[in-house]
C-alpha cells in the first residue's frame, strides 16, 4: 500500500492508445487522467508538466473517492454510528477530504498499449471513513472510447461514491466551453442550498435553466438567471438520468463543439452526473475553460434517506463503469 503523499514515480506518465487516433496519459498519482488526445487534439484541460498535478486544486482529471462531491458539514451516520469525516469545502466534507483519492498514489498492477490496472488501499479510518478498502481501476481504450471500471470491496461497511473527475473542451481555438452544446437524459435535477447541499428535491428540469433534454449550449442556459446558477456561479449540480433498478449502462449525457465538430458521449451504471461548468476554474486557468460531467452517486446521500445507498457492505463488490466515447 502506497500513502496519500508518496509520490515515488507515480508522476511518470503511462500512455494509451487505441490505435486509431484516441490517446491518453494516465498518472498514478491520484489515478490522474492527465490528458485525452482525440487525433492529436488535447480535449481535457491539464498542465504543461506532471509535477505541477502535485499542487493541482482543481481537481483536474483525478480519480475520486472515498465519497464524490459533497457530504454536509462533515458527517452523517452508518448503521446507527455516527462519522465525522474530513472536512475540507467550507464546513462540507468535498470528494473524500484534503487527502481523499485524488492525492493516492496509485500503484500500476498491470500496463498494455491500450489499458492498465491501478490499485489503491485505503486504510481504516482515512478522512474518518471506516473500513479498509481496497480499489481496483481498470482504464481501456477501444474505437475511440475510453473505459473505466471501478471496483471496490471493504472489510466494514462503509460509505463510497467513486468517478473521475475530467473537465472536457472540445473545442480547437481554446475558446471558452460556453459555445458547447450539451445534452443530458434527466428530466429531473437536486437544488442545491446556497452551499451546494442537496435540498434533498427532486426538481423537474421541463422548461428551466437545468432542461437539457434537447441539446442547447451552455450559454443559453446560463443566460436564464435562475437562482440555482447565481448561488453556484453556473451550473454545479446533479442531474438525475436513471431511475430504479440502479446500476445498469445507460446514455447520460452527450456533448458537442460545432467549432471542432466533436461530440463526447458519456454512459455509465451510475444514477446520476454532476454537471460543473469550471465557474471557479482560475490561473493558469480561466473560468468555463472546462466542464465536467461526473458519472456518481447523488451528493449528501448519506445524510438523504430518499436518495440511492451508498453503503457498500463487508465483503461486497462495489462495481461500476464510465465510458467516454469520442466521434
Amino acid at each position: 500500500m502506497t500513502a496519500p503523499g508518496q509520490h515515488g514515480n507515480s508522476l511518470s506518465p503511462l500512455h494509451l492508445t487505441d490505435g486509431n487516433g484516441l490517446e491518453l496519459d494516465l498518472l498514478p498519482f491520484g489515478a490522474t487522467i492527465s490528458a485525452i488526445r482525440v487525433d492529436g487534439h488535447q480535449v481535457t484541460l491539464g498542465y504543461a508538466a506532471p509535477e505541477l498535478f502535485l499542487h493541482d486544486s482543481f481537481y483536474l482529471g483525478a480519480s475520486i473517492g472515498r465519497f464524490a462531491n459533497r457530504i454536509a458539514n462533515g458527517r452523517c451516520q452508518l448503521n446507527g454510528q455516527p462519522l465525522t469525516l474530513n472536512v475540507n469545502n467550507g464546513s462540507h466534507c468535498l470528494h473524500g477530504g484534503s487527502a481523499g483519492f485524488h492525492r493516492a498514489a496509485w500503484q500500476v498492477l498491470q500496463l498494455a498499449k491500450n489499458s492498465a490496472e491501478l490499485y489503491y488501499c485505503a486504510a481504516d479510518g482515512e478522512q474518518g471513513f471506516p473500513g479498509r478498502l481496497e480499489v481496483w481501476q481498470h482504464i481501456s481504450l477501444h474505437a475511440g472510447a475510453v473505459s473505466m471500471q471501478f471496483r471496490a470491496r471493504a472489510d466494514k461497511d462503509t460509505l463510497i461514491n467513486l468517478t473521475n473527475h475530467c473537465y472536457f473542451n472540445l473545442n480547437t481555438d481554446g475558446s471558452s466551453i460556453e459555445n458547447h452544446q450539451l445534452q443530458l437524459n434527466a428530466g429531473h435535477y437536486l437544488p442545491t442550498d446556497s452551499s451546494s447541499i442537496p435540498t434533498g428535491q427532486l426538481q423537474a428540469v421541463t422548461g428551466s435553466a437545468f432542461d437539457f433534454l434537447s441539446p442547447r449550449t451552455i450559454a443559453d442556459a446560463l443566460a436564464q438567471g435562475d437562482i440555482q446558477l447565481q448561488q453556484a456561479s453556473g451550473f454545479d449540480h446533479c442531474f438525475i438520468t436513471a431511475a430504479q433498478p440502479y446500476n445498469a449502462l445507460h446514455q447520460q449525457a452527450q456533448l458537442y463543439s460545432a467549432q471542432s465538430g466533436l461530440t463526447l458521449t458519456v454512459h455509465s451504471t451510475q444514477p446520476g452526473i454532476q454537471l460543473y461548468s469550471g465557474n471557479f476554474l482560475a490561473a493558469p486557468f480561466s473560468p468555463r475553460q472546462g466542464l465536467c460531467l461526473e458519472a456518481q452517486n447523488w451528493p449528501d446521500a448519506p445524510n438523504q434517506p430518499g436518495f440511492p445507498s451508498a453503503v457498500l457492505a463487508q465483503g461486497d463488490w462495489y462495481i461500476q463503469e464510465i465510458i467516454y466515447s469520442f466521434q
